[in-house]
């Protein structure tokens, strides 16, 4: 009985012990919250793409001025920077050899104008001989012949003679047009060519905005697009023009493409070589939704964006297309429809599926640059 009684007290104790681990056992962990994400409602909206470049005040108008006669150059009058007006000397040839073409054409003229006398004084007499029947047909005819080629070589002495008057005229170059000297190609004692450069004109009046262009920009221009144009360190000096200009080829060396904005009265601080800065903005055909570069997820080869569904605000992953990547956000032109809540932090701590409880902020407005 003893040892009946001590197994039964034993047994009751160990019962006592199982009904509170039975009891906790039925407890269950409460479920975890839904996680806060921040997310933005995707707006897709034509972009506007706008980018600054420097440039140069440039005349619209420049002449590279020459002789037309080849000779050694005796005096240039002008240095880089002279304002010169329409008839001003600029430079000077060595007019001696010129000079003597000149005293010979003109005693060519003279001895054509003695003969064509002589021969003109002979076909009258033999006209007078002939018409009294005391010379024949023939004699009268070569008289005739004669007086034609006095007159014809008088013709010819005499342009000999205006084409050595005019040559040494050209031995003066003078200013064609009112402007400033930007470039100067030959000096005093250099034999200069017909036609080569001596000295460089920008012509008063119009005036260009040069600029270099990178390739990825260009395509964004055109004839007519609307530029604003500041002096550089003093934006107040602005002026809007319109480009006129656009080189077809990219320079060999730089890669770039030059274009040319023509400006209407610009303020007389910008003088010619000027440093300008240039802004243009122009609006994109496409719709794009512009996102934080936080909000994607690079798996894969294919980039993705987490998207909160509604209304059990569950989040999903989808494809996207990224049309091109900024400092701080990308612009996406498929896969984001408007009215899309996009998660925009945290992006790899999320789980297909997951529960979240999403926080607007409001999208990012960076213009494009």
């Amino acid at each position: 009985m003893q040892v009946s009684l001590r197994f039964s007290s034993v047994a009751g104790f160990g019962l006592m012990l199982l009904l509170p681990l039975a009891g906790c056992n039925d407890e269950t962990p409460p479920p975890a919250p839904p996680r806060a994400v921040l997310v933005v409602e995707a707006e897709p909206q034509k972009m506007v793409f706008s980018g600054e470049a420097a440039g140069q005040i440039q005349a619209r108008f420049t002449s590279s001025v020459g002789f037309l006669v080849t000779g050694r150059l005796t005096t240039r009058n002008v240095d880089v920077g002279k304002v010169v007006k329409t008839g001003d000397l600029l430079a000077q040839i060595d007019p001696t050899d010129f000079q003597n073409n000149l005293t010979a054409a003109q005693a060519q003229v003279s001895t054509a104008q003695a003969d064509l006398t002589q021969a003109a004084g002979a076909e009258e007499r033999f006209r007078k001989l002939l018409a009294d029947g005391f010379t024949t047909q023939a004699e009268y005819d070569q008289k005739k012949r004669d007086l034609d080629a006095a007159k014809a070589q008088l013709q010819g002495a005499q342009a000999n003679l205006r084409v050595a008057e005019d040559q040494l005229k050209y031995t003066r170059l003078v200013a064609p047009i009112d402007g400033s000297i930007t470039a100067t190609g030959a000096d005093a004692g250099q034999v200069v060519q017909a036609g080569q450069m001596v000295v460089e004109i920008a012509q008063d009046g119009e005036k260009d905005a040069v600029f270099a262009v990178s390739s990825e920009r260009i395509a964004f221009a055109h004839i007519g697009m609307p530029i604003k144009v500041w002096l550089q360190g003093h934006p107040d000096q602005a002026v809007t023009g319109t480009i006129r200009e656009i080189a077809p080829n990219a320079d060999p060396v730089t890669g770039t493409y030059q274009v040319k904005i023509g400006l209407t009265n610009p303020p007389p601080a910008m003088r010619l070589g000027a440093i300008i800065v240039g802004e243009a903005s122009v609006q994109g055909k496409d719709l794009m939704t512009q996102l934080p570069s936080t909000a994607l997820l690079q798996t894969g080869d294919t980039p993705r964006v987490w998207i909160v569904t509604q209304p059990d605000n569950t989040v999903k992953t989808v494809p996207v297309k990224v049309a091109r990547y900024n400092t701080d956000s990308v612009l996406i032109s498929e896969g984001v429809n408007k009215g899309d809540l996009v998660v925009t932090a945290g992006v790899n701590s999320l789980a297909e599926g997951q529960k979240v409880r999403p926080q607007r902020v409001e999208a990012s407005k960076v213009a494009v640059q």
